[in-house]
C-alpha cells in the first residue's frame, strides 16, 4: 500500500534521527570506552614487562647470594692487599718471616715517609711512564712483578728499603714469595746487586740485594688520612 508524502517524510526523519543516535552513542560512549580499554591493556603490558625485569634482577641477586661466601673471601683478600692502615710492624715481621722461610737474611730495614700516589698520578703526563731501574742477576725479572700503575683516590705508598743476602736461588724464592705469596700488594721500585760474600777460600757463597719497594695504604678513617697526609709533608 503506497504511503503518503507525510509518512515517507516521517520514515526518512526517523532514519536520520536513528543514525544520529548511533553516531552520538559511538562517539560519546563506545569510543571513549574502547580508548580506556586500550590504555588499560597498554598499562598491563608495561606492568608485565617491569615484573619480568624485576624477576630477572631477583634471579641475578639470588645467584649472587649463593656466591656470598666466595665474595667475602675475595673482599678479605683485597683488604689484606690494600689495607686501610699502614700496618708497618706486621709487614716488617712478614718480611722477616719470608727471610726465614727462604733461607735469606733480611737486614737494614728502613721506612721512608708516605707518598700520596694520587697526586703523583695526577701530575704524570698522559702517555708517559715513570723511569725504572733494571734489575740485575739473579733476579732480572722478579716472578709476579708488574709495571707501576698510578693509583688514585687518596692512596698512599710507603717506601721500604732493605738489604737481603743469600744464594741466587734463595733470593729468587724470596722475591717470588714477596710478590705472589704474602698477602700485601707491593711494588718493587728498585733492585740492585750489592757486594757478594766470599768464603775463606775466596769462592762466592752468596749475593746481597738492595731492595726498595712500595707498600700501599688506602686510608678510610679521617684520623688515618690526617696522619698519612701530615707524614707525607715532612
Amino acid at each position: 500500500m503506497p504511503r503518503s508524502q507525510p509518512e515517507r517524510l516521517w520514515l526518512i526523519g526517523g532514519g536520520i534521527v536513528g543514525a544520529l543516535m548511533v553516531l552520538i552513542g559511538y562517539f560519546f560512549f563506545i569510543s571513549p570506552q574502547r580508548s580506556q580499554t586500550s590504555d588499560v591493556n597498554s598499562q598491563a603490558a608495561t606492568a608485565r614487562q617491569e615484573a619480568a625485569t624485576l624477576q630477572a634482577h631477583i634471579n641475578t641477586l639470588r645467584a649472587q647470594n649463593k656466591q656470598l661466601a666466595k665474595y667475602r673471601v675475595e673482599l678479605a683478600a683485597a683488604q689484606r692487599a690494600l689495607p686501610s692502615t699502614s700496618g708497618l710492624s706486621d709487614f716488617l715481621r712478614t718480611l722477616q718471616s719470608l727471610g726465614n722461610s727462604t733461607q735469606t737474611t733480611v737486614q737494614m730495614l728502613t721506612v721512608g715517609p708516605p707518598t700520596d700516589v694520587s697526586v703523583v698520578a695526577a701530575n704524570t703526563p698522559t702517555g708517559t711512564t715513570a723511569p725504572s731501574t733494571p734489575a740485575p742477576s739473579p733476579s732480572a725479572a722478579a716472578p709476579g712483578a708488574t709495571s707501576a700503575t698510578p693509583v688514585t683516590g687518596g692512596v698512599y705508598g710507603l717506601s721500604i728499603s732493605t738489604s737481603i743476602s743469600g744464594t741466587a736461588a734463595a733470593l729468587n724464592n724470596f722475591l717470588a714469595q714477596l710478590q705472589a705469596v704474602q698477602p700485601r700488594a707491593v711494588l718493587i721500585t728498585q733492585l740492585t746487586e750489592g757486594d757478594t760474600t766470599t768464603s775463606g777460600s775466596g769462592s762466592k757463597s752468596g749475593t746481597t740485594l738492595q731492595l726498595t719497594m712500595q707498600a700501599f695504604v688506602d686510608p678510610t678513617s679521617p684520623a688515618e688520612q690526617a696522619n698519612l697526609a701530615a707524614a707525607s709533608h715532612k
